[in-house]
């Protein structure tokens, strides 16, 4: 039963020091085990499934993908070769996919790869793979020069139970003899699920040793190979109940397996995993280095072609985003230079450069509003004098609202959250042409004037001014 545990609350909760740990939704989650939630980018990740089906245990690989602010219904993986049952995917290694491939409900394991952008073909690793013992959970990790996998096995020359090994890659990526990682990472009880964290180039993994909080719990622990510092309870992610499976995505977020409390089931509680995922916090002074990177580019100016979004309205609201109305700018690049050769690159050097610009600073805000900070973006919204004051005050607004239409369309909705829940609020100052040169035509026919001269370009426009975090 252990090895069925093994490769097999809230929906939000705080832990000390504000680890935010969340309980995945049900498109992820079911009344089976889920478990080794792998992120490989901002849109896609894998996991496995354990479950009963015709009274045998069962477990294969699924996908999701993340859309407008949440992963979407599991789908089956390509990576299912049956009759096997699949599990652990790894895709650590650039040019390996790896996995559990395993027989008899999971109690006979062996590691495979598989080469990306090739054949579907399992490769076995003859150097592992023993008859005799359990292998599973592979991880590669790269110290410096050195590449090895982590992985988890019975096999003898341990401190009994399960414990963590590895395996030295040479250059041409066969697999040293297995070497056990140590009695720094191992005991007499099971230590399963490595993962190497590289941003803070901790081993992370799971034991049930008895000074745990209860069952497994998370340890991590800092070093490389055999060669570690003593272990660490991770004590913000663990319950008193499995706490495993622990991955990261990028510096502060990841996910976890858990039986905790909160996990579904049918009729037994505590019987089964589910997914969690965990944010740490940033300091605030790394928030506010990150935003000064930001702040180098304020004002931030965003250009729009004559009287748009939406011509002809007194209306302050939109349905477009500003990136619809770039792009729709930028195509009229050639009636702009047959109107008005001396434009200078505006429309690479200034318009392109400056949206570039701005997806850049959403994904340092994006990541300032994760920690749980709170934002104040102030924009300000012009137009040339080609109409009425009340009419370009209200075309002002139209603009500013479709910056926070493209806020919260931008990355699958990443911003809707913070924007609803306000920690993301916007200060607008739409100006219309209170502050418009002098030297601008006002004269709806001298066009080349009016609305193609460089001089016009400039004052349709609105800025970020100013971005304010606030402890």
């Amino acid at each position: 039963m252990k090895h069925i545990i093994i490769i097999v609350f809230f929906p939000c909760f705080l832990f000390p020091q504000q680890v935010l740990i969340k309980h995945l939704s049900n498109n992820i989650n079911t009344t089976s085990a889920e478990i080794n939630f792998v992120q490989i980018n901002d849109t896609t990740a894998y996991f496995t499934v354990v479950e009963q089906k015709n009274g045998k245990l069962e477990s294969n690989i699924y996908t999701t993908n993340f859309i407008c602010g949440e992963w979407s219904e599991k789908k089956y993986a390509k990576y299912n070769f049956k009759p096997d049952n699949m599990a652990n995917i790894s895709f650590s290694d650039g040019n390996r996919i790896f996995f559990s491939i395993c027989k008899d409900e999971m109690l006979d394991c062996k590691i495979g790869y598989m080469e990306k952008n090739k054949r579907q073909t399992i490769h076995n690793i003859p150097a592992i793979s023993s008859a005799k013992f359990f292998n599973t959970q592979p991880f590669i990790s790269q110290h410096n020069s050195q590449k090895v996998m982590y992985f988890v096995s019975d096999r003898e020359g341990g401190f009994g139970g399960l414990d963590i090994w590895l395996s030295i890659i040479d250059n041409d990526g066969k697999f040293g003899i297995p070497i056990n990682a140590g009695n720094k990472i191992n005991s007499s009880a099971n230590e399963v699920t490595p993962f190497y964290n590289k941003y803070d180039k901790m081993l992370y993994f799971s034991s049930d040793k008895k000074e745990g909080f209860g069952g497994l719990d998370i340890y991590k622990a800092e070093g490389k190979l055999n060669l570690w510092k003593d272990a660490e309870n991770v004590e913000q992610l663990n319950s008193d109940q499995d706490d495993l499976y622990m991955t990261f995505y990028d510096e502060n977020t990841g996910y976890f397996a858990s039986n905790r409390k909160g996990a579904k089931f049918e009729t037994n509680e505590y019987c089964c995993n589910d997914i969690f995922s965990f944010q740490y916090p940033s300091s605030f002074s790394d928030s506010v280095k990150r935003l000064a990177s930001i702040e180098e580019h304020l004002p931030l100016a965003l250009y729009f072609h004559n009287d748009q979004p939406d011509p002809n309205t007194m209306s302050i609201t939109t349905n477009k985003s500003y990136k619809e109305t770039y792009i729709s700018y930028f195509i009229k690049k050639p009636d702009y230079e047959k109107l008005n050769p001396q434009l200078n690159n505006f429309f690479e050097d200034v318009l392109q450069k400056n949206f570039n610009t701005l997806n850049e600073a959403l994904e340092t805000l994006l990541l300032n509003l994760s920690n749980e900070n709170n934002i104040e973006l102030q924009i300000k919204g012009c137009a040339s004098p080609l109409h009425t004051f009340t009419y370009n005050q209200a075309l002002s607004q139209r603009r500013i609202a479709s910056l926070v239409n493209y806020l919260r369309q931008f990355k699958h909705g990443a911003f809707k959250e913070h924007l609803d829940s306000q920690r993301l609020t916007i200060v607008e100052l739409p100006l219309g042409e209170r502050n418009v040169s002098g030297k601008v035509s006002d004269d709806p026919k001298n066009k080349k004037q009016s609305v193609y001269s460089i001089e016009a370009i400039l004052e349709r426009k609105i800025e970020i001014v100013n971005i304010i975090l606030k402890e």
